[in-house]
């Protein structure tokens, strides 16, 4: 079921891949109007197969042997990867929370990074090579963290630990999904 705030449909590929443009490799798919050379990569959508240009100049498309050789995917994330993660955050993702689109249109695409990285893993690609840290030091600067029980602990939240993105989104929901209370004497007449 895609959202239906205008907000949320008007996220583009591009978004995602700006926001994140140092975190995954991107593969162009394959354009019939475009020329290749050796070494060019693309992603063909016709058989959803990453490809390897053998020479330069090459207009023909990448199932001719000649011309293309087929890749594996790790590390290379397509379009159509994108737009699927897209998909499946839009099943969970709840624009109610923010008040500010720029803070919905961020929390959706980490919720989408997440799903791309779940995604790639699920895949067998090892997509998150560095893993979760829970501690670091430079010198004689050291700090660590711990991911709280009640996240690793819960049916719903747990998932989103399994990635540095999920992470960040659980982050950005935790506070909104927190209220207030307060307590008011009195009495009813019943």
């Amino acid at each position: 079921m895609a959202s239906d705030n205008p907000i949320i449909q008007a996220i583009t590929v591009d978004d995602f891949k700006d926001q994140f443009y140092r975190d995954f490799t991107y593969i162009d798919s394959w354009s019939n109007v475009a020329t290749y050379n050796t070494g060019d990569e693309v992603f063909y959508t016709v058989n959803r197969k990453f490809y390897k240009c053998l020479g330069d100049g090459v207009v023909s498309v990448p199932t001719t042997t000649a011309d293309w050789s087929v890749q594996s995917p790790d590390q290379k994330v397509s379009d159509l990867d994108i737009t699927h993660a897209y998909g499946e955050a839009d099943i969970t993702f709840n624009d109610q929370l923010f008040l500010d689109n720029e803070d919905m249109v961020l929390a959706y695409l980490y919720l989408s990074a997440h799903y791309l990285v779940n995604d790639l893993n699920a895949g067998g690609v090892d997509s998150n090579p560095t893993g979760i840290a829970n501690s670091r030091s430079v010198g004689n600067v050291s700090e660590g963290y711990a991911i709280p029980d009640w996240q690793l602990k819960s049916p719903i939240y747990s998932f989103y630990t399994k990635s540095s993105y999920g992470l960040k989104y659980l982050n950005m929901i935790t506070a909104r999904l927190t209220g207030n209370v307060a307590s008011v004497e009195g009495a009813t007449n019943a």
